[in-house]
């Protein structure tokens, strides 16, 4: 297995761009392209939809909170803005380790939530066309199968799409707005 660390550069730059971002150099097919980025939970690659992610921070200062759901280790105050921690590992049911420099969150977006997704390294971002991208439902409960939307295949490289909707749904943060204290009175 080839190391996906291989073309990390972490002293110029947060992931380096990979060649697929320029989709298959024909610009018709690179509109129709989605973009994900890459990441690594333990040994395993995920991608996740470019479109919901808001920015990649490193590991922050979390705040536990007594009886938050199992996935969630914490919150963390990005700029005044408090929001929960995701342990994807955790999620995944793969045994928690602990963080090392490569860590990320993930700043990411569901309709009206914005969570942090704790990851074990950031890898790249591509671009795939609609026939590199495969649905995929797995109704598996609880194994963390069922976070994973489709399955992208490009060549001999196979690795699930995170689906951040069924992530957020799976902590039970709500995405409605709480009404403000004016409204309620």
């Amino acid at each position: 297995m080839s190391n996906p660390f291989a073309n990390f550069d972490s002293e110029n730059s947060m992931f380096s761009i990979r060649g697929e971002l320029d989709g298959d150099q024909n610009a018709q097919n690179f509109s129709h392209a989605r973009q994900f980025i890459g990441l690594m939970i333990d040994k395993e690659e995920f991608l996740l939809p470019i479109e919901v992610t808001n920015e990649i921070i490193m590991m922050h200062q979390m705040t536990f909170v007594p009886r938050a759901p199992k996935f969630i280790d914490g919150v963390i105050n990005l700029r005044g803005t408090i929001l929960p921690a995701i342990n994807l590992r955790k999620m995944l049911g793969i045994p928690v380790a602990q963080f090392n420099g490569q860590c990320r969150i993930i700043i990411a977006r569901c309709e009206n939530v914005t969570v942090g997704l704790i990851v074990d390294g950031i890898t790249y971002v591509v671009a795939l066309g609609q026939d590199q991208l495969q649905i995929q439902s797995l109704h598996n409960k609880g194994t963390g199968s069922e976070l994973v939307s489709m399955i992208s295949k490009r060549g001999n490289q196979v690795n699930g799409v995170l689906d951040i909707t069924k992530i957020v749904a799976e902590t039970g943060i709500s995405f409605h707005e709480e009404p403000n204290q004016d409204e309620a009175a």
